[in-house]
């Protein structure tokens, strides 16, 4: 083997062996950005579901807040009529109470 060729041989080895290096520095690289990348991801990910739990927690809270305003309403409406009902019954004993007196 001539001595030209050796170097060829050399020079294509060093050549392969950059062309080694550059792909494992472009290979560390990429997994670097692909792994930032993931964890952005994963914040935006958690960052939006929080968003969307805290709306919808808002959202219960309205819906409950409502739901009690019109608990409260039924509640109200139904010890108008009770005291109703019992100052009619009132009037209704006190006259019967009367009239058993007064014939007595």
């Amino acid at each position: 083997m001539s001595l030209e060729a050796l170097k060829m041989i050399s020079e294509a080895e060093q050549a392969a062996q950059r062309i080694i290096s550059d792909t494992q520095t472009q290979i560390r690289k990429i997994k670097a950005d692909g792994e930032s990348e993931g964890r952005e991801m994963i914040a935006l990910a958690v960052s939006r579901a929080l968003e969307k739990n805290e709306r919808i927690i808002k959202d219960a809270e309205h819906s409950a807040e409502m739901h009690s305003g019109n608990i409260m309403e039924l509640s109200r409406m139904e010890c108008e009529a009770i005291k109703e009902r019992a100052t009619n019954r009132l009037d209704k004993a006190v006259e019967l109470i009367v009239e058993r007196i007064v014939v007595t």
